[in-house]
């Protein structure tokens, strides 16, 4: 069972380091309201996580891999969420230009944040195809149901962590700084990126 962990936990260290609808979030939420609203926005990530999880153990996952129609609400829904994403940032301007002294965030509350990331992974298909393919294929049946849900929470743990560090690192001072200035431009290619997510998402 450690090397069905270790292979679990690898194929997910790939997974989510590969930049996705979760990465971009994540960032535009950083950028434009800081560290804590970016870490609240992974904290949602996390959250999503142990939903696959869960539907993943009680074979849901399955239903919903052999249900075109209910596939396709969940593929539709996590498309609109993005667009509706990208829509909010193509509304950014320009800003006066400001030091590092003068850092003003846009206000974004907690709980939008964490609902944010929720969402994003929950009505990402692509996670739920990659938690059926992670756990038929590395994990063996045989494995206790105790032990998969070990798995499930290192991976939704781990999951936060990763983009905690990611809304950390974007949250210095001089990223800060420099995107007060330029801030604008990163909005709308953010917006371009969470466009492209969810149009790959519809096709």
């Amino acid at each position: 069972m450690l090397n069905e962990f270790l292979l679990l936990a690898t194929a997910h260290l790939f997974a989510v380091a590969s930049p996705g609808a979760d990465f971009a979030v994540v960032l535009k939420n950083t950028l434009r309201s800081g560290q804590r609203v970016g870490t609240y926005t992974a904290l949602g990530i996390g959250l999503g996580i142990f939903v696959h999880v869960g539907y993943t153990l009680l074979g849901v996952a399955i239903v919903l891999s052999q249900s075109p129609i209910i596939f396709d609400l969940v593929k539709y829904l996590g498309a609109g969420y993005l667009l509706w994403l990208a829509f909010q940032s193509f509304r950014s301007r320009p800003k006066a230009a400001s030091t590092e002294s003068e850092i003003v965030h846009i206000q974004l509350s907690k709980f939008k944040a964490l609902k944010q990331g929720f969402l994003v992974n929950v009505l990402n298909p692509k996670v739920t195809v990659f938690f059926i393919a992670l756990f038929t294929s590395i994990v063996s049946q045989k494995t206790p149901i105790w032990i998969q849900s070990f798995y499930g929470i290192w991976l939704a743990v781990y999951t936060f962590l990763w983009f905690s560090l990611v809304a950390w690192w974007f949250s210095r001072t001089t990223i800060l700084a420099w995107y007060q200035r330029h801030g604008y431009i990163i909005d709308w290619l953010m917006g371009g990126v969470l466009v492209v997510i969810a149009v790959r998402l519809l096709i």
